[in-house]
């Protein structure tokens, strides 16, 4: 059953206009439970094109600052001509429909400008499988798991621009949208990875496991998302040894706690900007908890096992 209902209509077509992804779209709208993040990307990219349609089979997207008509209009010829208009959510021809409305005929989605593609190609079922092998392939022997993520901290700062936006939005109708009403990202990737990963491995997933799957997430466009916040904030930003960049999680949330809206909105764009490439996996690491045995310190890795072994029939 898809999740959303008249009440969301307006917000979600805000968001999708703008280059929101369904499960992002999902958080913002306060969807908490997990069955309609588990969809396929196409199949909920294709609900949404339909729960978003007019009576007149025509998806409509209401920017927040649409332009004068007759540049709408003049844009609707340029399309008919042969050039397609382009969406930041896709590509496809647009059309002016009763109203002035914008009418979208048809998209393919292009990168989420908030997620950054963590909760589009990185959540389905072909990347696990290549996480899987990964873990296969590194010789560890485990019967559950944890599974970490690290995600590219400008993600914050998107999703902060994002929440302004729709903050905007639903106070012109009297309503309010807390910053703990959204869904946070990592619950989301949670709730769709995390089965798929028992089911790839035959193995549950258990916080408290001493075997540890963990994956980073880079994004190429951090420091030109981030870099205002050190301006203003210089203090939240400081250099640390251990650290290759400034710009932290911690850093940047600290930073958005610190700056009024007004600030935020003079310096980075609400909604923001459709990116220019989607994130990267920078690094992937399979490891083992240290385990203390009779005052030893043994890492439980593959090439440590008989090592450890040995050991304990030594103290038999």
């Amino acid at each position: 059953m898809f999740p959303l209902t008249e009440g969301n209509k307006h917000v979600a077509q805000l968001l999708f206009s703008t280059g929101t992804c369904p499960r992002c779209i999902f958080r913002f709208c306060g969807v908490d439970f997990h069955a309609p993040y588990k969809l396929s990307y196409e199949e909920l990219f294709n609900e949404l094109q339909k729960f978003l349609k007019t009576e007149k089979g025509e998806l409509i997207l209401e920017v927040p600052n649409p332009p004068p008509k007759k540049i709408r209009l003049h844009e609707l010829e340029d399309g008919i001509d042969g050039t397609d208009n382009q969406s930041q959510n896709g590509e496809g021809r647009v059309s002016i429909i009763e109203g002035g409305s914008i009418a979208f005929k048809s998209s393919s989605p292009n990168v989420c400008n908030v997620c950054l593609g963590i909760l589009q190609e990185f959540c389905e079922k072909e990347f696990i499988k290549k996480v899987c092998q990964k873990v296969e392939a590194s010789g560890f022997e485990f019967t559950n798991l944890v599974f970490s993520v690290s995600f590219p901290p400008q993600l914050s700062v998107r999703e902060h621009a994002a929440w302004l936006l729709v903050k905007q939005e639903m106070g012109k109708q009297s309503l309010s949208l807390g910053r703990n009403d959204i869904v946070q990202l990592k619950e989301a990737y949670k709730w769709i990875t995390h089965p798929l990963f028992s089911e790839e491995l035959g193995v549950p997933i258990d916080g408290k496991s001493l075997f540890e799957v963990s994956v980073v997430f880079a994004h190429p466009e951090t420091v030109e998302d981030c870099h205002f916040l050190r301006a203003i904030c210089p203090d939240c930003f400081k250099p640390a040894k251990n650290k290759q960049s400034v710009f932290t999680r911690m850093a940047v949330m600290k930073a958005l706690n610190k700056i009024n809206e007004e600030d935020f909105r003079k310096q980075f764009p609400c909604p923001p900007n459709s990116p220019k490439a989607v994130c990267s996996v920078l690094e992937m690491e399979c490891a083992h908890g240290a385990v203390f045995v009779a005052g030893n310190i043994f890492c439980l890795e593959y090439t440590y096992a008989v090592n450890l072994l040995t050991f304990l029939k030594k103290l038999n």
